[in-house]
């Protein structure tokens, strides 16, 4: 884990990436053609060069790219993102990778997503948050949906997997309903 906690919860904490990280985790996962089926890097093998790349463009940007670790383990389980940060119409997109299958469903996911949404709206002053998934991606559709996001929109035949096209989904939340909910 990085020395640095940007985000602590009650099961994880978020922690900058670094080019000192150690990528063994996250290039397994990215590696790993279940666990990437729905996104675009499952396209491609990923590369230690690749990752590295990759975090340094982060990190040389107004974007967030964060590390979640277990807190009471510190193993590094995923990644979560705040990208595409407009200040003038104070909106931002979101994605989330839980890479280690030991991690999934136990609330890190969704602690996670509370925290960057947190994050988002009370520190950065935002007022939307979206986020995008492919149609059968059941586990994404259902953390958003449990967050408080709402389905806003559905992208017709938008990715293409498997030698067929599926739907995507445009997810939204706005600070008040964050606030509320």
């Amino acid at each position: 884990m990085s020395n640095l906690i940007f985000l602590e919860g009650n099961i994880v904490t978020l922690c900058p990436l670094t080019s000192e990280s150690d990528y063994t985790n996250y290039l397994k996962w990215l590696n790993n053609q279940d666990t990437t089926q729905y996104l675009e890097v499952g396209n491609s093998v990923s590369t230690k060069k690749n990752v590295q790349e990759y975090v340094e463009k982060y990190n040389n940007s107004k974007n967030l790219l964060l590390g979640i670790f277990l807190k009471n383990t510190g193993e590094h389980v995923g990644n979560i993102t705040l990208h595409m940060i407009d200040g003038q119409n104070r909106s931002a997109e979101t994605g989330i990778l839980v890479g280690e299958e030991s991690a999934r469903g136990c609330g890190c996911a969704t602690e996670a997503i509370k925290l960057i949404l947190g994050h988002a709206f009370m520190r950065l002053n935002l007022n939307r948050i979206s986020a995008g998934m492919v149609g059968e991606n059941v586990a994404s559709k259902r953390l958003f949906e449990k967050v408080g996001f709402t389905l806003e929109g559905t992208l017709r035949e938008a990715f293409y997997l498997n030698g067929k096209y599926h739907d995507c989904y445009r997810y939204g939340i706005l600070r008040k309903d964050y606030i509320t909910g």
